[in-house]
């Protein structure tokens, strides 16, 4: 990480994408607040796909590729590959997803979706360039590599599949119906791009917050293999039969390698040095119990459709929700306020270590709004989840203000670390 301080090119397009994540997040409490109603019915419809889109790719991927820009040197302790090929790709990659966010929300599936759906894959494929020659300097494989790549390849054709099926509104080349195909694009973005990636990233991350001694990887390598043969069995048999029986057979093979990286995860906590934990990285654990609570939600799903009963949709929305506003959303809003500081602690403290007093990165945090967008979210969730459940438009208001609120203080939280002055006293001299 102490290449930002030098590197002020780095600090600059890492900054640059969790602003622009953080208006996208903006954005996304702000059509919240318009789509309530549609959050009662099917997934398959315009403020639905536009939201899913705005939290996918706006929110949860433009934030991960400024944060995997600042740790992939950390985690393969390599350079990154070209800061030009960063600015490159975040040049298609926001007006892409603006565009393609407007065609959804408006759902006109012509020509200017077709632009967004290129611009995005354009931009994705850039990144993924960027990270293969950034890996390919490390010698020395290891199973966080392992994830990265696979991640990066997953996204590359979950946005290749989500092109083909833009253009597919228009020329209907595809041999199946629409649904059929949104089904595994939405699982190859979320178990292959998501669960690839944060796990092998916070794999690595986890254990050195802590400071855990726990470095045995044979349980993130059983995760790797367990988790990547049940999506591509999920794939290919669903594109064949559709979902059925063995369906639950992929799940339960997924699940087995979700249950090698928890038990990962648990060990590492159990073995940490550091025994008090601050609330960033309670909100980071904390954030896969609401990926467990979805997982637990897919055998019902997959029961009712096989049944062909409607609360399937209904239940798919719950299962989206808790996948993107509870896992990824929380996650993010912790990890920001671990790695964040870091990187502003270093750009403006680093090469004053030893000569002046310096803060801890830790205390360039503002504590009130880091509160404020804890309750903010945990309402939000207590809310929206209830809301649902009971099918209440007042518990429903309640959520949209509280993501708005948790929005808002994550951003100007955001704004207030970017905008830190170097502040310092000078030791006492012996």
């Amino acid at each position: 990480m102490s290449a930002i301080g030098h590197n002020n090119p780095l600090y600059k397009i890492v900054s640059t994408h969790y602003l622009i994540a953080g208006l996208f997040f903006l954005v996304l409490a702000g059509m919240f607040l318009f789509s309530l109603e549609a959050l009662s019915g099917h997934y398959f419809q315009p403020k639905i796909l536009a939201m899913t889109h705005t939290a996918a790719l706006g929110w949860g991927s433009m934030i991960i590729f400024g944060a995997l820009y600042q740790l992939l040197p950390v985690i393969l302790e390599t350079k990154l590959y070209s800061i030009k090929l960063a600015w490159a790709s975040i040049t298609f990659f926001v007006p892409g997803i603006i565009l393609l966010v407007y065609c959804f929300w408006i759902f006109d599936p012509g020509r200017y979706m077709q632009i967004a759906g290129v611009l995005v894959f354009t931009a994705i494929t850039l990144f993924n360039v960027n990270v293969f020659f950034t890996v390919k300097h490390k010698k020395q494989e290891s199973i966080f590599q392992e994830f990265i790549i696979t991640a990066s390849l997953w996204l590359t054709l979950t946005a290749l599949l989500g092109l083909l099926m833009v253009f597919n509104f228009q020329y209907s080349f595809l041999q199946k119906d629409h649904l059929h195909f949104l089904r595994l694009h939405a699982h190859m973005g979320i178990a292959g791009w998501f669960l690839m990636l944060i796990i092998g990233v916070s794999a690595k991350l986890l254990p050195m917050f802590l400071i855990s001694e726990y470095q045995k990887t044979h349980l993130l390598s059983l995760s790797y293999y367990f988790i990547n043969a049940a999506l591509l069995l999920f794939l290919i048999d669903g594109y064949l039969h559709g979902m059925s029986f063995n369906t639950y057979l992929f799940l339960l093979l997924g699940l087995t390698g979700i249950c090698f990286y928890l038990v990962y995860i648990f060990r590492c906590f159990q073995s940490r040095i550091r025994k008090d934990v601050d609330l960033p990285m309670v909100k980071s654990l904390f954030s896969f119990v609401f990926l467990a609570a979805g997982i637990l939600i897919l055998p019902f799903i997959l029961y009712y459709h096989l049944k062909n009963d409607a609360f399937a949709v209904n239940l798919s929305t719950l299962y989206g929700s808790l996948i993107f506003m509870g896992w990824i959303s929380l996650l993010i809003l912790g990890q920001t306020f671990k790695t964040l500081p870091y990187i502003v602690w270093v750009k403006h403290y680093e090469q004053l270590t030893g000569k002046v007093k310096t803060p801890l990165p830790s205390d360039l945090i503002n504590r009130s709004l880091l509160y404020v967008q804890s309750f903010a979210f945990l309402l939000f969730l207590l809310a929206f989840i209830s809301g649902f459940l009971l099918n209440s438009f007042t518990l429903k208001i309640i959520a949209a203000g509280s993501l708005s609120a948790t929005a808002l203080s994550y951003f100007s939280h955001l704004i207030v670390l970017l905008l830190h002055q170097t502040k310092t006293e000078d030791y006492d001299h012996i």
